[in-house]
């Protein structure tokens, strides 16, 4: 389509006779892919915090920051390993801990994918009014095309969205500040609670990213500067998700809005249609690479199908998915997506310090059990859940040491911190040894 050929490679190595393109369209599509009302809502959280505006944007800056450093640290292991991200996996925790986290990130974007088409759509149907079920399945099978064609595709449609969504952004933003009746910038920037609770769900929101990032930056020559690909991975992530979560603190502190749907529609009045289309035009670019990774994660975790017709099934599956849950029960299903999301700190944490610290570039697929990695993972998320605030539905327990902190969840930097450290120390102690051989590469 449009001169591209379908992406027959699955998870191979990706040879130095294929690799080609420069990390500067890293850049354009971490940008679109944060240009997303998921992002719009959480610049919703301080006003129902309590926070003053200028503490909502200091925590929002960090927060961010925080958090495209793990994306841009993830996006610069690809041009080395030639590998999709999960596969680094197999270096610190061996094949079984490889195979186990890549069906761990399929249902994960699996998931994502579900919620972010219901949202999608719920705009949609505002526009259009025609079955729900119609509109997701077209929907599906418009992500489903571009996934399918792969990767050269991929970042070619997500270039056009961030220039199409960065547009109506703007404009939804020109739109909010004309109908300004005050000026609500300003308050004391008070370092409480609420604070660094925001500070720890932007970390969290943004870093989800981590998982996908080699996915899109594999394909770029060995020899790219590694500074390069973390820089751009970094700068799309940060300023996309920063600028969007900004526009809408503006528009919920002006407009006294605690809810983002409603804030769209309260802020750009009688255009109201350019924030759907926002809406509808955000899940795409988000969805693409949900379904695309989830299709490489589906078969690092031991799925015997090429990707061509594995991602098939996956969008059958989601469509179908999409359709049970649209009718109101997606609100759990996002908020169990997002306790799921503890996971990934850990392990993230782990594979920078194999990567960057102890300099582990090159993957090998000999051991099927790396107990460093494991015993690290394990004991780093052990040390995490006294930290812990667990809101899934109705269900909502604060471990001890959150609630001391008056429900501040800061269990994704405690397991980032202590798996890291636990990690080194067992790998410069010597023990690095302790496995068990599995002579048979994955491919």
């Amino acid at each position: 389509m449009f001169g591209y050929m379908v992406e027959q490679i699955g998870i191979e190595h990706i040879d130095s006779n294929m690799k080609k393109g420069n990390s500067r369209s890293l850049f354009f599509l971490w940008f679109a892919a944060n240009l997303t009302i998921a992002d719009f809502a959480i610049g919703f959280i301080p006003i129902t915090l309590g926070m003053s505006f200028l503490s909502g944007i200091t925590s929002i800056l960090i927060g961010n920051v925080l958090g495209a450093l793990i994306v841009g640290f993830s996006a610069a292991m690809g041009p080395k390993t030639g590998y999709p991200q999960m596969m680094s996996t197999t270096n610190s925790m061996g094949t079984l801990g490889m195979r186990i986290f890549g069906i761990i990130n399929l249902s994960n974007t699996l998931g994502w994918f579900i919620v972010n088409n219901i949202i999608a759509v719920s705009a949609i149907f505002l526009i259009f009014h025609y079955p729900p079920w119609i509109m997701i399945m077209l929907y599906t099978i418009l992500i489903l095309i571009i996934s399918y064609i792969g990767h050269d595709f991929i970042h070619k449609v997500e270039k056009i969205l961030a220039f199409s969504l960065g547009i109506l952004f703007l404009i939804m933003l020109i739109l909010a500040v004309y109908n300004l009746k005050s000026t609500p910038m300003g308050g004391n920037l008070i370092l409480n609670i609420p604070f660094f609770g925001m500070i720890a769900f932007t970390y969290s929101y943004l870093m989800s990213w981590g998982p996908y990032a080699s996915d899109y930056s594999r394909y770029l020559p060995e020899n790219e500067d590694t500074k390069k690909v973390f820089l751009f991975t970094f700068l799309g992530s940060f300023i996309s998700t920063t600028f969007v979560e900004i526009a809408a603190m503006l528009i919920s502190y002006e407009f006294n809005s605690y809810n983002s749907m409603q804030g769209l529609q309260i802020s750009l009045g009688k255009y109201f249609i350019i924030g759907l289309i926002l809406i509808a035009l955000g899940g795409i670019s988000a969805n693409v690479l949900n379904l695309y990774s989830s299709s490489l994660s589906g078969l690092v975790g031991g799925i015997r199908m090429k990707r061509t017709s594995f991602i098939l099934i996956l969008a059958l599956l989601g469509f179908l998915l999409s359709v049970i849950f649209y009718n109101g029960f997606y609100n759990f299903f996002e908020s169990f997506l997002l306790v799921l999301d503890y996971w990934i700190s850990p392990w993230i944490s782990i594979l920078i310090m194999d990567f960057f610290i102890i300099g582990n570039k090159k993957l090998v697929f000999s051991r099927r059990i790396n107990y460093n990695g494991i015993l690290a993972y394990i004991l780093g998320l052990l040390v995490s859940v006294p930290f812990m605030d667990i809101s899934i539905g109705n269900l909502n327990y604060v471990f001890p040491i959150s609630k001391l902190l008056g429900g501040i969840d800061i269990s994704y930097f405690v397991s980032f911190i202590a798996s890291g450290i636990i990690y080194l120390l067992l790998n410069f102690l010597g023990k690095g040894n302790n496995t068990l051989s599995l002579n048979k590469d994955v491919n």
